[in-house]
């Protein structure tokens, strides 16, 4: 990779998408459950999201094709590689579980009810691209660039840092979460050459827990109308 572009559009589209964060954070649009609980903030969410799409997924795969291979083949696949997804995968279910449980807002006080299951399918489509572009971005063309230069080690410790440091508007318990989590999907990309897995394993945390979040603060208040 050309290393001043490279530089130039990973600056550009970190520092774009983390400006972005600081304005929707202003409005009150952090993640799926603050949007919930606001007029319009499920239509801010996916904006949000899509700017993200456009940053994080369209501009680098425009740009970098020699790195189009990430997303367009699966990577190294055997035993070890399928052991170590699936309990990583459980990992990340059982994580995304014991969050929701552990989530004290959710409650039917804090449930609303302008949401309808229309919305969830749009939203979830928006969130599940944007979570490709995501790790294309960060475990994809970011991990991979440091690695040329830096060797494994310092390129995980880089690419964790830029990882959490975009969760800089959420919870503290996320910012945690994101270190260990950003390692693991970092080491899966590392030995499978594609962002596929560490794709798979962001679905699985977040779609559990995002899934929870809509049902319980819309449909489940509905059904008790």
């Amino acid at each position: 990779m050309n290393f001043q572009l490279t530089i130039w559009v990973l600056g550009v589209s970190f520092t774009a998408y983390f400006l972005i964060s600081i304005v929707f954070n202003r409005l009150g649009v952090n993640n799926l459950q603050s949007s919930l609980n606001i007029t319009n903030g499920l239509k801010l969410l996916n904006l949000k999201h899509v700017l993200g799409i456009l940053l994080f997924g369209v501009l680098p795969f425009a740009v970098f094709s020699e790195m189009r291979q990430l997303i367009c083949s699966v990577g190294a696949f055997n035993l070890h590689v399928l052991v170590g997804f699936l309990l990583a995968c459980f990992l990340c279910v059982f994580t995304a579980c014991m969050a929701v449980g552990k989530n004290y807002k959710l409650n039917d006080s804090d449930a609303v009810s302008f949401y309808q299951l229309s919305n969830a399918r749009g939203y979830f489509a928006i969130r599940f691209v944007f979570l490709l572009c995501y790790e294309f971005f960060f475990r994809g063309i970011m991990f991979f660039f440091f690695l040329e230069s830096y060797g494994l080690n310092l390129s995980i410790l880089y690419v964790t840092f830029f990882y959490v440091l975009i969760h800089a508007f959420d919870s503290k318990r996320e910012m945690l979460g994101a270190i260990p989590f950003g390692v693991l999907l970092c080491v899966f990309s590392y030995y499978t050459g594609s962002i596929w897995y560490a794709f798979l394993l962001h679905i699985a945390l977040s779609a559990v827990y995002e899934i929870s979040i809509f049902y319980h603060l819309t449909f489940k208040n509905q059904s008790t109308l």
